[in-house]
């Protein structure tokens, strides 16, 4: 390798920092439970914390995705190596769909992340399995096309065959998003501990949206003799399809940051590099060379070049680097890895490609093109990579501090339960698996100035919409809480593509494709669309109490309740499916006529579009919204109650009825509370239901939750078959999801809507039990389904689905708030907010 050195501006890189410490004290106990919620004490945590460990015989699906707000995210897996990824743009193909593609994918190799070498003898940090040639099952997306069942798609990766080496013994994990805690056990002479993180801030979305990630090696010399080695960190960088070519640029830095810079012509990068006075070997991928690990104290792999146009091009994409150390007797060093990344592009829709839901079309304007392209908003504020690493290199302690300091408040909240709290931290991952901020360019209008668009991916390896709206009702909550600027920019572009007669899009871009803010669809789920709409901006006025949010958005939310109200004109109306078809949230049932969990939601909707008409002094609306509410609320009470329960739907002039027990038919109800506002059921008949679903849905799955659908005696739902009718014909479609199936998003709800009745402890309860399945007992704490299995557990359908951010909306309940008084001065996401904040420095305005 060249040995010159000169400052190149790139687009990405890896800084390398250490500082030396006397104390040897790990970063959490290793002797602690797996797989339950323990309490603890933590590093940098001056309070205890709570959390769950996993250990490598019982590993989490996924590991903590690194990342922020729209960087995109890398995970470090449970088992040492590097998982799941979407900095560089990902452009893989689905596996059960060619068609389809993905912005997340799997990793092509099985790469570990850390090699320590002590004296003659080197150990990656991995387990053996990972190391010795095996083959390796990854999980991918569980879903075949028409089945409801676990059916699994896995790869097999094959393992490198790493001689000369030792593994690790143990691996503890334990992760608080935006930190992945790691320590590891091997027979070397040193203790390895690793805190990996990224800047990620309630309230602050800029500081947020740093592409970079922290990896901060912890090196404990508990002998009583002086311990001298090396610890290497090894990259893969991006493979051909991520990168765009098969041919890299490799540049050795000099100047604040020493290292190497590794980018495609594509605009693709990373780089290796070292802060402060120290050296840094730097290399080529420690598994480029067979002897790469085991070599590691004394040589690193070196790129072998390719001759292109009078350029030095290498086919080799990956780099490593190492730090040489000698440790003292009871000494400790802290050795940080940075990773600073910049792929500013990325690729969006195809408009030639049908989409795979029902929709009307959008007349984009031909000067879009075929294929569209958006520009990372993190891209308007960073130049480079180099520009990255500095304000992290620059910031890095006290980014850290901001972590721990608004960690530190939901730890210490002792309103909410010990789970609960680890829950919600934890939750925020989803931000980072599904988030995409555009700025204000082509193919996006004027309308989008200056905010850009911030939209999520409703499954970025499942069911990838862009800003899929049901799945903003379930999973938005804590873009609302913590960045209400950005909950601002996605309703303002439901809002632009919004149809003259009043229809919202069910999503900003269609399924089938890449993240895309341009290609809207329609039609799907017409009936709750607007619903969700007319929710979203109603809560994000109670959340800031802004009132230039109505005078943006009540005329478009006026039309679209207009529109909602008229989509039938057959009896019972208000509570009516769409006389042209179309459907509801529990999209693959069989619906018809009046229809109660739609119908209550319809209730709700006119409670809050009511309160905005009066507060705009648009009286005329405010009393045709009452009216429609009466007549609903009449409809509903009069025609809908079977004695114990709410019909699940009926169709009079069709003579098509349900009578099967819905177990989530009182959404709207908690909808209304939530809001503040009162319910839009008879209160004594909600009480009533709600006994009814226990007796059925909850009794039907105890330990995990509320099957979706029961018959009224409580007996399971099954598939129709083919031969002679039986008395519960015509339930197939009622089934579809599966007997036993539950949404992920939808068992809060209904735990929030007990708690709104008076039985806060059993609703309460409820979601525990719901959240220890996923968390404890499937692993799925950052790999959130959208369906599971009542009597299992296990997961039917659904990968990193951000609509289990629902779970945000549970502290309100439980501390007894709605969503205005929840974020207000003093209140839970207000302390966190300013916990993150960074400190006023010298020189600087503040009101902090």
């Amino acid at each position: 390798m060249r040995t010159s050195f000169r400052l190149i501006a790139t687009n990405a890189l890896i800084i390398l920092a250490f500082a030396t410490t006397h104390a040897t004290s790990k970063l959490f106990p290793t002797d602690l439970p797996e797989t339950e919620w323990v309490t603890f004490q933590a590093q940098s945590y001056s309070s205890p914390v709570s959390g769950v460990i996993y250990r490598t015989a019982k590993p989490p699906v996924a590991g903590v995705p690194l990342g922020g707000v729209e960087t995109g995210c890398i995970a470090i897996e449970p088992t040492g190596i590097w998982g799941y990824r979407s900095i560089f743009n990902a452009n893989a193909q689905f596996t059960y769909n060619p068609k389809w593609r993905m912005p997340r994918k799997i990793p092509s190799h099985i790469d570990p992340l850390l090699g320590l070498a002590v004296g003659n003898q080197t150990w990656v940090l991995v387990p053996e399995k990972f190391m010795n040639g095996s083959l390796i099952t990854w999980n991918m997306e569980p879903h075949m096309p028409g089945v409801w069942v676990k059916e699994s798609k896995v790869e097999k990766i094959q393992a490198p065959m790493i001689e000369g080496v030792k593994p690790a013994k143990e691996i503890h994990y334990w992760g608080h998003y935006p930190v992945a805690d790691v320590e590891y056990e091997t027979d070397a002479p040193l203790q390895v501990g690793l805190r990996a993180w990224s800047p990620f801030f309630p309230g602050d979305a800029a500081a947020s949206d740093i592409p970079a990630a922290i990896f901060e090696v912890h090196l404990r010399n508990p002998s009583a003799h002086a311990q001298t080695g090396a610890i290497a960190l090894h990259f893969p960088g991006p493979d051909p399809d991520e990168a765009k070519s098969t041919e890299f640029l490799r540049r050795q830095v000099d100047g604040q940051f020493r290292g190497i810079l590794v980018s495609s012509p594509a605009d693709v990068s990373y780089a290796l590099g070292v802060i402060g006075e120290k050296d840094v070997r730097l290399g080529a991928g420690l598994q480029s060379a067979p002897e790469g690990w085991s070599n590691l104290a004394r040589r690193l792999p070196e790129p072998n070049p390719l001759d292109s146009n009078g350029l030095e091009y290498y086919k080799d994409p990956s780099s490593s680097a190492a730090v040489d150390f000698t440790l003292d007797p009871n000494q400790e060093k802290i050795v940080r890895f940075v990773l600073a990344w910049y792929a500013p592009l990325w690729e969006g829709a195809d408009r030639k490609q049908e989409g795979a839901q029902p929709k009307k079309e959008w007349k984009a304007p031909s000067w879009l093109g075929e294929q569209l392209h958006y520009t990372h908003m993190y891209a308007a504020r960073y130049n480079s990579a180099i520009d990255v690493a500095q304000r992290v290199a620059a910031d890095h302690e006290e980014l850290l501090h901001r972590i721990v300091a608004w960690q530190t408040v939901l730890y210490s909240e002792e309103g909410l339960p010990v789970w609960l709290r680890d829950a919600l931290i934890n939750n925020l991952h989803l931000i980072a698996a599904s988030g995409y901020w555009a700025q204000p360019k082509s193919p996006l209008g004027d309308w989008a100035f200056p905010t850009g668009v911030f939209a999520m991916n409703e499954s970025s390896r499942g069911c990838p919409h862009t800003s899929c709206i049901p799945c903003d009702w379930y999973g938005g909550l804590p873009i609302t809480y913590f960045f209400p600027e950005l909950a601002r920019s996605t309703l303002r572009a439901f809002k632009q593509y919004q149809r003259l007669d009043g229809e919202i899009p069910f999503a900003l871009g269609q399924i089938g494709d890449l993240p895309d803010m341009a290609s809207p669809e329609f039609f799907w789920q017409k009936s709750l669309n607007g619903t969700c709409f007319i929710d979203m901006v109603d809560r994000l006025w109670q959340r800031t109490g802004d009132d230039s949010i109505l005078r943006e958005f009540y005329e478009s939310a006026k039309r679209v309740n207009t529109y909602t109200m008229n989509l039938s004109t057959k009896p019972g109306r208000i509570i009516r499916m769409p006389d042209d078809g179309g459907m509801e949230w529990f999209e693959h049932g069989e619906w018809a006529g009046m229809a109660t969990h739609m119908g209550g939601l319809h209730l709700a909707q006119l409670r809050m579009i009511e309160r905005m008409a009066r507060h705009t002094r648009d009286e005329a609306y405010a009393k045709q919204c009452h009216a429609w509410l009466a007549e609903g609320q009449k409809d509903m009470e009069e025609k809908m109650w079977a004695g114990s329960y709410y019909l699940n739907f009926w169709d009079p002039e069709a003579n098509k009825k349900s009578g099967d027990v819905m177990g989530y038919q009182l959404d709207g109800e908690w909808a209304a509370h939530f809001h503040g506002l009162d319910g839009v059921f008879r209160p004594e008949r909600v009480k009533t239901t709600l006994q009814t679903i226990k007796r059925c849905n909850i009794a039907l799955t105890p330990n995990i939750g509320a099957a979706n659908f029961t018959h009224p005696d409580g007996t399971p739902i099954e598939k129709k078959v083919k031969g002679p009718e039986t008395s519960h014909e015509k339930t197939e479609d009622v089934a579809h999801y599966g007997t036993h199936s539950m949404f992920v998003a939808e068992v809060p709800v209904l735990g929030m809507t007990y708690m709104c009745a008076g039985e806060r402890e059993f609703g309460l309860e409820l979601v525990r039990k719901h959240w220890a399945n996923l968390v404890c007992r499937q692993g799925l704490t950052w790999d959130m389904p959208n369906m599971v299995n009542g009597l299992t557990g296990e997961r039917l359908f659904g990968t990193d689905y951000y609509q289990a951010m629902m779970l945000w909306a549970v502290p309100a309940s439980t501390l007894d708030k709605d969503i205005k008084s929840f974020c207000a001065p003093g209140a839970l996401v207000d302390r966190i907010i300013k916990a993150a904040q960074a400190p006023a420095r010298e020189g600087q305005l503040s009101d902090r």
